[in-house]
């Protein structure tokens, strides 16, 4: 792996090295790589899939890479990095829901890298490497309802800076392994991030259900 990790940044620093964004894609392919590594253990695959799962996670966002230099955004509306990335296994990743088509092995992998792509941020949001200031808008009637009806936020509904935390929040509706809520508890990922923010009283409710939900998934 240290091979391939030395030479996918030598492809990266051809990126400019200025834009922040670059470099915290960078680290976060590599976090992910290492979630892919404790999920691939977690789940007691054997050495090939181990590797495999560890390049699936390393490759994950290849095309951020590119999005960013030519389109200078995440929006993926103007440029689909997933799309752009070598194969099935990374092109799922970003997807509102998993190409159902697939194979059982090629929907594993899919489910593993959007759970470690998930997580990932989410911990990012935690330890503020994501940016986020929250202020005093309303949380949106229409993002409100797909929280308390379990499901992942459509980019298109959010209205204001606040519905932006609760598309985060959201992702622990599309969680596929026992793994994923159990690294979210113990490192406590959702109570950093409510102590993080400034109006607690406008997402109180939400955080609450949102540990109610996780703790529920543990088996507390």
């Amino acid at each position: 792996m240290e091979k391939i990790i030395k030479e996918y940044k030598e492809y990266v620093d051809k990126f400019n090295q200025s834009d922040s964004r670059i470099n915290y894609k960078w680290n976060h392919s590599l976090r992910v790589m290492e979630k892919m590594q404790m999920l691939s253990r977690n789940l007691k695959q054997n050495e090939k899939d181990y590797f495999l799962s560890s390049i699936i996670g390393l490759f994950h966002d290849f095309g951020r890479f590119y999005q960013l230099d030519k389109f200078d955004t995440y929006q993926d509306n103007v440029f689909d990095h997933g799309d752009y990335g070598a194969n099935e296994l990374i092109k799922n990743h970003n997807k509102y829901s998993i190409d159902s088509t697939i194979d059982e092995r090629n929907m594993l992998f899919s489910k593993m890298i959007q759970d470690a792509d998930k997580v990932d941020i989410l911990e990012s949001l935690s330890n503020k490497l994501i940016e986020f200031n929250d202020d005093d808008s309303k949380i949106s009637d229409s993002v409100k309802d797909y929280f308390d009806s379990h499901k992942l936020l459509l980019s298109n509904l959010k209205e204001t800076n606040n519905d932006r935390m609760i598309s985060f929040l959201c992702f622990i509706y599309d969680l596929h392994f026992t793994w994923s809520y159990n690294y979210l508890y113990e490192h406590k990922i959702f109570d950093k991030i409510y102590n993080n923010l400034n109006n607690k009283e406008i997402f109180k409710y939400y955080f609450e259900n949102t540990n109610k939900y996780l703790k529920e998934k543990i088996g507390e």
